[in-house]
């Protein structure tokens, strides 16, 4: 599921500019270029969750809790480069994960009924399968071609 999703973020992202990442459906509705960094917040979040010494990749966006409070966006391209590197940490974190540490109870409270580890990794997961669900349905909105699954 990591690895689809790793795909499918990126895939999200294909034919997008800057621009075009940047446009709002409606006033009360996410961009692109906002969702997907809040997908790769998410994601460094997990990085962290399993370990690693992994910090959010662009600065200033620590105060951000709306699309209101962004004042500056990072290109398609640097998010995209983002999200490959702490990406490719999480694979090869997860091949050095064992069993008895998935099961360890997880640090982080998530609302689901597994409180191990790996259950805590699975909901960050369906988090951020959410959110790229979003970011499809918002390609089609644009005009662009559905995302690939390939």
């Amino acid at each position: 599921m990591l690895k689809l999703s790793t795909r499918l973020f990126v895939n999200s992202f294909d034919g997008v500019d800057d621009d075009v990442a940047r446009v709002r459906p409606t006033d009360s509705t996410n961009n692109m270029a906002f969702v997907g960094l809040h997908v790769l917040d998410a994601r460094a979040y997990l990085a962290r969750y399993l370990g690693l010494d992994y910090q959010p990749p662009f600065t200033g966006l620590e105060d951000v809790n709306s699309i209101e409070d962004m004042t500056d966006y990072p290109s398609v391209e640097d998010t995209l480069a983002s999200w490959r590197e702490v990406s490719g940490l999480l694979d090869e974190r997860i091949e050095t994960l064992s069993s008895a540490e998935l099961a360890k109870k997880s640090p982080q409270k998530f609302p689901i009924e597994d409180s191990s580890l790996f259950g805590g990794f699975a909901f960050l997961l369906l988090h951020e399968s959410f959110h790229i669900g979003q970011l499809a349905l918002l390609r089609k909105y644009l005009g662009l071609s559905s995302m690939s699954y390939s």
